[in-house]
């Protein structure tokens, strides 16, 4: 980090990577926007896209272009302010395309950039409150059948106290699954300290990850991972990653990284391609833009994903994703499993999975034929439904996995097998129970 200079460590760290979404754009114009306003305005950009934008000849190339069509007058009817800043994105981006890259009219944001804040610690808070009502972006975590951990990222917070603690309590639940599946493919952008904090988990010894070159500074922010002092089992879990087309920025850093070191096996579509990190930089009359600033590059493949995206190890559309990557996990275990109990194990949660994504349906008359008393267990059928239960137990709704057999909605630890007769009625049931075991009941009445 030698060579940057205390003001742009300071830049870095307050505004970098503001969500762009966290704040309502402002409804009111302003007071004026007249000729000299406009051109004071795109002078302004020019020269920060000159200072700041990651390719000094797409930067000249741009600021010439949009201050050419200023001096033709392009620009002086357009009254509506948001009207301009998408005129404006549209130009630059004629000249050099970057999805980062945009103007905005957003008075509360050109405000904050330039300090004006009333009251510090309430905009902070303000700030936390926010972030902590999306989850600091962890949309989903959970167990999956085969136990497999499933987390959902929408977005990269910011890294502080209380995202780290998000982060570690997420991980902590996951950390006795048998594999990982990270769903990215609604991820969007953040913080790189998020990226790099999430990415520690998976490494048990410092590795270098990524640099990103900051032209304006001539310098370059390494990032290593830091991992924790206490093995955890995150290290040596199987990870995949679910990908798709609208899959951004910080979330495509997060595959990206992981992909190229080989601890991940990415699932799904091409990214969008946008590997720059960005700042919000004030112009002039409440008129903002989003500068890319800093170049990413990997350590391994000594580029990145701009522009092209990243291309899936395993591509499939973006809704068969979740599929494929299960059906590989429970491959890969069985061809680890050892021992013929196990193999049964992994299959017996392998038909429980199946049953989400393939179900099997039932018309009511079929259903209606597995109505009667078995034993102590009763079988019904009832608005739609079949229902289980055994004398002095809890009912349960049974949702069929083949013809004849069924599990057991809200306990997957046991299903019922229907038998027929050699007059092809239904004349027992069979409880089979995930340790092996089987219950057989004899039907004693319809």
């Amino acid at each position: 980090m030698s060579g940057i200079n205390v003001h742009f460590r300071s830049l870095f760290i307050l505004l970098l990577f503001l969500p762009f979404c966290l704040l309502a754009q402002a409804k009111t114009k302003p007071s004026f926007l007249d000729k000299k306003a406009t051109k004071t305005m795109v002078d302004s950009l020019a020269s920060q896209l000159r200072k700041y934008y990651v390719f000094k000849d797409a930067a000249n190339r741009m600021s010439a272009f949009i201050q050419k069509r200023c001096k033709e007058g392009l620009y002086d009817n357009v009254a509506d302010p948001h009207t301009l800043a998408g005129l404006l994105t549209k130009d630059i981006s004629s000249v050099h395309l970057d999805e980062h890259l945009h103007v905005e009219y957003n008075p509360q944001i050109a405000h904050e950039i330039s300090g004006e804040i009333e009251d510090v610690p309430k905009f902070v808070e303000e700030k936390l409150k926010l972030e902590r009502d999306k989850n600091f972006g962890f949309k989903k975590v959970e167990l999956l059948n085969g136990n497999i951990g499933y987390l959902e990222i929408s977005s990269f917070s910011r890294l502080n106290e209380y995202s780290k603690k998000t982060v570690d309590a997420a991980f902590a639940l996951l950390s006795n699954a048998s594999a990982l599946i990270i769903d990215l493919r609604y991820g969007v952008g953040g913080s790189p300290e998020m990226v790099n904090y999430i990415i520690s988990k998976f490494f048990s010894t410092k590795t270098h990850i990524a640099d990103i070159y900051i032209r304006s500074e001539n310098a370059t922010l390494s990032y290593w991972t830091s991992p924790d002092t206490i093995p955890s089992p995150l290290t040596t879990m199987p990870l995949y990653i679910l990908t798709s087309y609208k899959t951004f920025s910080a979330a495509e850093a997060l595959a990206y990284e992981l992909q190229s070191l080989q601890r991940a096996v990415v699932v799904g579509e091409v990214t969008r391609g946008g590997a720059h990190t960005v700042s919000y930089r004030n112009l002039s009359n409440g008129f903002i833009c989003d500068i890319p600033f800093g170049v990413a590059r990997s350590p391994i493949t000594k580029t990145n994903w701009e522009k092209i995206g990243i291309t899936p190890n395993l591509m499939v559309p973006e809704e068969k994703a979740p599929e494929v990557a299960e059906v590989k996990i429970f491959e890969n275990a069985k061809q680890n499993a050892k021992d013929s109990a196990t193999i049964k194990q992994i299959q017996w949660q392998w038909d429980l999975l199946q049953s989400i994504h393939h179900p099997f349906s039932m018309d009511s008359l079929s259903l209606k034929n597995f109505s009667g008393h078995y034993g102590p267990y009763t079988i019904f059928y009832e608005k739609g439904s079949l229902y289980y239960q055994k004398v002095g137990k809890a009912l349960y709704q049974l949702l069929p996995l083949t013809d004849n057999l069924m599990k057991v909605k809200g306990n997957d630890t046991f299903r019922i097998e229907f038998v027929k007769d050699n007059r092809s009625n239904y004349s027992r049931i069979i409880t089979h129970y995930e340790d092996g075991r089987q219950e057989p009941a004899e039907r004693t009445k319809s």
